[in-house]
């Protein structure tokens, strides 16, 4: 958070609430700071509030523009300039301390009027100094214009009395005040021991939030050190030098344990990196080793395929062969079957070509000489088979 942005502006957690002022108003007429009038002041009717310490008032039927004396306040009117820290708080405080129509009690200093024609009062209520009462709100500071210093010392303690209740400017809980950049800046670096990044990503995302704690902190302290605080001049003079020791030694333990974390973090960061590496270098040479498994199996099993494939091929060669062999025996044995048909149809045409002969007949008993003594040749029968002779 840069300094500018975190003092200037009014913040809508430091908003003071109606009764919250009722509750300081009481508080600080019970604690007798109420001062007497010396008998010489005027009385008169508030007519409307300007700002935290400037207000109009009908004095003897004349509008005035009244300054309080010895208190500044935070500024909301400037055009040229960023509406202040606390100012709107500290005018809504004198709205409801002093309502229109309130009646109030001047009194006057040294000088009655400034530079720019206002009138320089104390104004009272009710017996009470109203100037004090903005600084014991922790809504303005004292300050001193000689020679008018009568309301001085009162508008100091009252301030005293703020930083020790930690009101206004005093408390923490007021976004745009010291106290609360100091709260948050030193928040920003303890809540760093509770991260605990579980990959590289959170770590560094933590070492940059480190980084940044740091480097705002150590700002914000530079600028507590050297009295530097940007805020308007009401926000530099609300912090005396015990303040800015008191919120520098706060800082400068915060930057310590700030540093330590940031140190454990970027170890942290450190670590987390080489143990990704590791897991990547691990995840590579497995992505490797199952791409050399892949391309082992690739060839087992182109190999296998080509294998198969042989075997294929023998097996349809075989079966070719045997095939062929089967051919070439049918076509053997269909002519050896064609063959022995022609045979027997040859035989057949010579059996049917052949002359038949008459069966036999029946030898007719033998004569009972041979008329052809001396021949033994074939014998021709006559019609009967009674007699026969030599066959021609």
């Amino acid at each position: 958070m840069g300094l500018i942005s975190a003092f200037q502006g009014a913040s809508a957690g430091g908003k003071i609430a109606a009764g919250v002022v009722g509750a300081l108003v009481v508080g600080t007429a019970a604690g007798g700071i109420a001062m007497a009038t010396s008998g010489d002041g005027d009385r008169a009717t508030v007519v409307r509030v300007i700002d935290g310490d400037t207000l109009v008032a009908s004095v003897g039927g004349t509008e005035t523009t009244v300054r309080l004396l010895n208190i500044d306040t935070p500024e909301t009117k400037d055009p040229n300039a960023p509406v202040e820290c606390l100012g709107p708080e500290a005018s809504a405080y004198l709205e409801d301390r002093l309502p229109a129509g309130s009646t109030v009690t001047l009194e006057y200093d040294v000088e009655r009027t400034d530079r720019y024609g206002r009138t320089l009062a104390g104004v009272f209520e009710s017996g009470t100094l109203v100037n004090a009462d903005i600084a014991a709100a922790g809504l303005g500071v004292a300050v001193l214009y000689q020679p008018n210093s009568r309301f001085h010392d009162e508008v100091l303690s009252a301030q005293a009395r703020a930083k020790s209740a930690g009101a206004g400017f005093y408390d923490p809980a007021v976004e745009c005040t010291l106290p609360a950049a100091v709260g948050t800046a030193a928040r920003s670096l303890e809540e760093l021991a509770a991260v605990a990044p579980t990959d590289v990503a959170g770590a560094a995302e933590g070492v940059a939030a480190a980084a940044a704690a740091l480097a705002a902190a150590k700002s914000l302290h530079g600028a507590v050190k050297g009295a530097a605080l940007s805020g308007g001049t009401v926000f530099r003079a609300a912090y005396g030098p015990a303040d800015l020791a008191s919120q520098s030694a706060v800082l400068t333990t915060a930057i310590a344990a700030g540093t330590a974390e940031h140190r454990r973090l970027a170890k942290a960061e450190s670590s987390l990196k080489a143990e990704a590496a590791q897991r990547k270098a691990a995840a590579k040479k497995a992505a490797a080793e199952r791409a050399a498994a892949q391309k082992a199996a690739a060839a087992r099993a182109a190999a296998e395929k080509a294998a198969a494939a042989q075997r294929a091929a023998a097996a349809r060669a075989a079966a070719e062969k045997a095939a062929a062999i089967r051919a070439a025996n049918q076509r053997a044995a269909a002519e050896q079957a064609a063959a022995a048909r022609a045979a027997q149809q040859a035989a057949a045409a010579r059996e049917a070509a052949r002359p038949r002969q008459a069966p036999p007949k029946k030898p007719s008993p033998p004569a009972a000489s041979n008329p052809y003594p001396g021949y033994n040749g074939p014998r021709c029968y006559a019609p009967g088979g009674k007699s026969w002779k030599p066959c021609p």
